[in-house]
């Protein structure tokens, strides 16, 4: 009888392609919103970017299976709270400002820290983020936690948050108590409204080779953008479409008008970064002429 080999033969490693393949179409790019989860992010242009609506560089299969374990540790989590004796408000709670521009979600409200509800954020790390969360905390291992618990503390009128962190690699858990910081939330506030209604490209923050850049999901489409293919051709990647406070405009020539509904796709969408110089593309309207007429 043949032995069945250790390690991967071809027909194995097809197979496993093809799950990383299946784990890639899954990946939806649907969002039409601005993420409280991401508001701290440093650079204001790869979050317009995605707030835009533009193509991301694209994600191995495997990093987003990476991504499931973390939303696993989120149920278990939450499982071992309650089992633990603390209650656990699950509701999927929806924040919303700006239009419904700036959202978030959070994981859910526990009760029995303190006498006080606390905002809960379950996440996970691998054995090395760990210990520096261990060492060092939550705001300066990674803002991008502290910003999201400053922005639902602020939006649900809550004074705690609790961050729970679970290490993949032995299941020991951190948990760190956030404050609520009424200056940092208004900051945060301030700059999602920013890059809303932000017309133009904000300028980069980072040089080329810098840390942030080499691992912004929008590298491509900041630093090479005629070389890549828009597939979102909805209005926020459109040439004609502008904010007007926080109201949206179509600014075509032919039929200005008031977006209803954000993040369609249309026949006359034109790639605001004119990649084909040999195409005309009628002028846009003023933004001083729009009204509630168009």
């Amino acid at each position: 009888m043949a032995l069945i080999p250790t390690a991967m033969d071809k027909t194995a490693t097809r197979v496993v392609n093809d799950l990383y393949e299946a784990a890639e179409r899954s990946r939806k790019n649907d969002r039409h919103y601005l993420g409280m989860s991401e508001i701290g992010t440093p650079c204001d242009r790869a979050l317009w970017f995605g707030f835009r609506g533009f193509t991301p560089n694209p994600i191995e299969g495997r990093v987003i299976m990476l991504f499931r374990f973390g939303d696993r540790v989120e149920e278990d989590l939450i499982q071992w709270f309650e089992a633990a004796g603390y209650k656990v408000d699950q509701r999927q709670r929806v924040f919303e400002a700006h239009g419904g521009h700036f959202r978030g979600h959070w994981d859910g409200c526990i009760h029995g820290i303190t006498q006080q509800p606390h905002v809960l954020e379950c996440k996970s790390a691998n054995k090395k983020k760990f210990e520096m969360f261990k060492a060092a905390g939550v705001r300066k291992i990674q803002p991008l936690y502290y910003c999201q618990c400053q922005s639902y503390m602020g939006y649900a009128g809550l004074e705690r948050a609790l961050v729970a962190i679970q290490c993949k690699d032995n299941s020991e858990i951190y948990l760190e108590r956030l404050y609520f910081n009424r200056s940092d939330f208004e900051y945060l506030n301030q700059r999602a409204n920013r890059i809303i209604t932000a017309n133009t490209l904000p300028g980069q923050s980072f040089g080329k080779d810098s840390f942030d850049c080499q691992w912004c999901r929008f590298r491509l489409q900041c630093w090479y953008p005629k070389e890549v293919i828009v597939s979102n051709q909805v209005c926020g990647t459109c040439y004609y479409f502008s904010f007007k406070g926080l109201k949206k405009y179509c600014r075509h020539p032919d039929h200005a008008f008031v977006i209803q509904q954000w993040g369609i796709g249309c026949p006359d969408w034109y790639d605001m970064f004119n990649k084909d110089p040999r195409k005309t593309r009628p002028e846009r309207l003023p933004l001083e002429q729009l009204n509630e007429d168009h």
